[in-house]
This record gives structure tokens, C-alpha cells and sequence, in this order.
């Protein structure tokens, strides 16, 4: 290795009391936040938000969110444009186009087709559910990455050489964070660790029932560079795939502190453990950075939960609310601005930065709804 969308849509916009609010961050920048809300038209189909939006992925211009639909071999097809239901993308369970019951999860490669990873699965498809090149990273690549002790996080193509694959995985005993050059054509592999992720141990704890908490680097994919960020440190492992090239970024916020403060035991019981998990909840929380192809910028949010004394049907401490923190960075990903969101006081789902507007999922009367904060 060398070195280490607002507009105007009659009928299918539904928009609540719109509010704006003028916030001075720490770097002295001033920038008005505009929220409201908007709802999806399914029209004649139906989106499924048993499990509310999972693994959503923008096309590469940015005009369609995908989502794909939990234990029914579907995709739905969003158009943000006109917010409906573009189509419901049906596969194959099983058979030689199969992509099983449970993914791991997918990508949209250059040519917005979708590649899909699990357990003993590593292939791309395209929109009609063909299989069009079944990668078989687990048939030349090494003995850790088999079985159920090693697990794909994410997995993208070379930028500039389709043949060329890396994946960011996790392996359980010992546990161990990396990533894996494959070359398709050579069928060969190369082992990239991540160092320094010792850190991570501090806040993982194992139930003496079974199950148990732990943080893990969450892999997003920016051009040629392969981000790595984590809920507890304010930091990024960045890998670029171009160069060869694998370094850190420490990032130093004004307003919410740098670490996750929580002193978590390494074991405890299901109990015990619960308490610890709502103590971790109630410290700083960061989550993975968004790009927005069209500003070129990046938003991280990040939060601190408070809790009602009350339990909810899992036997977990219900919401209150939360504080929720915005930071701006440029796309060499140094801080640009930071600010606490006021108007937005509940802990941020699953969302994506587009045309500096940040939209984060709303289940809305059991229709695909969207609160949108958009950066001026």
C-alpha cells in the first residue's frame, strides 16, 4: 500500500406549517434552515413501512431513491421529482437469479444497476432482477471472509475498473474491522486493516444471556473514497481507492464534545444492559456523513436522547426528545459550519442530503413521508 427538492407538485405534496429559523454556528457562519414536509404517492401500488425506509439509495443523478422492501425480494422506485411511486423493481427469491429472502445489504454501481452482498451472496443485477455477473468473492478470497464469523458492511467497484471490488467487513472472533481489495480477473485479494480500532472495545459489552452492544465503522462511498465513521468518536477512517491510500480524519466540534462520555462495562446482563445502552443513547451520537452530488457538500447529524421514565411494549425506555446537531462539511470533508437544530427535537432516521436539502424519513398516517430541512 502507498500510504497509509423544494418546489411546487399540485396533489402530491403535503405540506406542513413551513418554518424557518436563522442559526449562527460555531465557525460564525450565518444560514437560514426552511423545513417542511412532504408525502410520497403510491398511487395504485403500495410501500411497505412495516419496517419504515430501509437501505435507501440515490440513483447516481440523483432523481430516484430506491428502498429496498424487508424479507420480500423487492425494491421500490421513487421518483423525488414528481415524489410517486416510479415502480416496484420484483426478484427472484431463489433460482439462479435468486437473491435469498435476507441481504445484507446493496449499492447502485455506475451504471445504476444493483449490487447485493450477504451471507454467501456477492452479485449485481439489474433493474429487472437479472443477475448479470455473480462476483464469487467468496470462492477465491480467504477463509476469514466465509461462513457467518466475517460479514460484508459494504461493497463497491473501482471507480475506474469494474473488476477491481472492495468490501468493508467485520469479523466477530477476534473481533476485527478491514477491508478487502478483490480483483475479479486475477482472483486474487488483498487484506487492508483498519488500525488503531482497540478504541472501539471501550464501548462493547456482551449480554451474559446472549446478544449484546457494540459500536462498528460504518462504511458510506464518496467517488473514488470509501468513509468510514462510528457513533462514538468524531472522526472518519477515510480510504481512497485510487491511491491506495488509507488515513484518519479527527474532526473537532464547537458544540457537542468529540466522544461518546459513556464508561461501559465489557459484559453485563440483559438488564444491566439496557441501562448502559440508554446511558450511551443519552450521550453524543454521531451518525454517517450524506453527499450531495449538486452543492458537492457533505451534513453529518448527530444527537443526545432524553427518555421518559415510562417503558414501551419491548420493555425499552420510551422517547422524549432529542437534541439534534447539523454539521456542513466541503468535500474534503473539513467542517464548514455547525449548528444545534431546534426545530427538529426527536432522533434523525434514515435519510440523504440532495440539492443542500436534508431529508429525513416520516411515517406519516402509514404513508412514505419525508421531513425536509433545507440549507440556505
Amino acid at each position: 500500500m502507498k500510504k497509509l427538492i423544494i418546489g411546487m407538485i399540485s396533489g402530491l405534496v403535503l405540506t406542513s406549517a413551513c418554518s424557518t429559523e436563522k442559526s449562527e454556528s460555531s465557525e460564525n457562519f450565518e444560514f437560514n434552515l426552511t423545513q417542511d414536509t412532504v408525502v410520497v404517492d403510491a398511487g395504485d401500488g403500495i410501500i411497505d413501512l412495516q419496517y419504515g425506509l430501509s437501505y435507501p439509495e440515490l440513483s447516481n443523478d440523483g432523481k430516484y431513491l430506491f428502498n429496498y422492501v424487508f424479507n420480500q425480494s423487492k425494491f421500490d422506485k421513487i421518483n423525488l421529482e414528481t415524489l410517486t411511486l416510479e415502480k416496484t423493481l420484483q426478484f427472484e427469491r431463489e433460482g439462479p437469479n435468486g437473491m435469498g429472502a435476507y441481504i445484507g445489504g446493496y449499492s447502485l454501481n455506475s451504471e445504476d444497476q444493483i449490487m447485493i452482498w450477504s451471507y454467501g451472496l456477492n452479485a449485481i443485477f439489474d433493474q429487472t432482477g437479472e443477475k448479470i455477473k455473480d462476483l464469487k468473492l467468496d470462492k477465491f478470497g480467504p477463509e476469514e471472509i466465509k461462513g457467518a464469523e466475517s460479514f460484508p458492511m459494504r461493497l463497491v467497484e473501482h471507480p475506474d475498473d469494474p473488476s477491481l471490488i472492495f468490501g468493508v467487513f467485520i469479523k466477530n472472533t477476534p473481533r476485527e474491522f478491514f477491508i478487502m481489495k478483490f480483483d475479479s480477473v486475477k482472483k486474487s485479494y488483498q487484506k487492508i486493516s483498519l488500525p488503531e480500532t482497540e478504541k472501539f472495545d471501550e464501548f462493547n459489552m456482551e449480554f451474559t444471556g446472549g446478544g449484546g452492544f457494540g459500536i462498528v465503522p460504518f462504511p458510506t462511498v464518496n467517488a473514488e473514497r470509501i468513509i468510514m465513521t462510528n457513533s462514538a468518536f468524531n472522526e472518519a477512517y477515510v480510504y481512497d481507492m485510487l491511491l491506495d491510500s488509507l488515513y484518519l480524519i479527527p474532526w473537532d466540534s464547537k458544540l457537542t464534545g468529540n466522544k461518546n462520555e459513556t464508561e461501559m462495562p465489557s459484559s453485563a446482563d440483559a438488564e444491566e444492559g439496557m441501562v448502559f445502552r440508554r446511558k450511551f443513547f443519552e450521550s453524543i451520537n454521531f451518525m454517517d456523513p450524506k453527499w450531495d452530488p449538486i452543492s458537492q457538500q457533505f451534513i453529518r447529524m448527530s444527537y443526545k436522547n432524553s427518555y421518559q421514565e415510562e417503558l414501551d411494549e419491548y420493555g425499552e425506555p420510551k422517547l422524549l426528545n432529542s437534541e439534534v446537531f447539523l454539521t456542513v462539511l466541503d468535500k474534503n470533508l473539513k467542517i464548514i459550519k455547525e449548528t444545534k437544530l431546534e426545530n427538529y427535537t426527536k432522533e434523525p432516521p434514515r435519510h440523504f442530503f440532495l440539492d443542500n436539502t436534508i431529508w429525513l424519513y416520516e411515517n406519516i398516517d402509514d404513508e412514505l413521508g419525508f421531513v425536509r430541512i433545507k440549507l440556505n
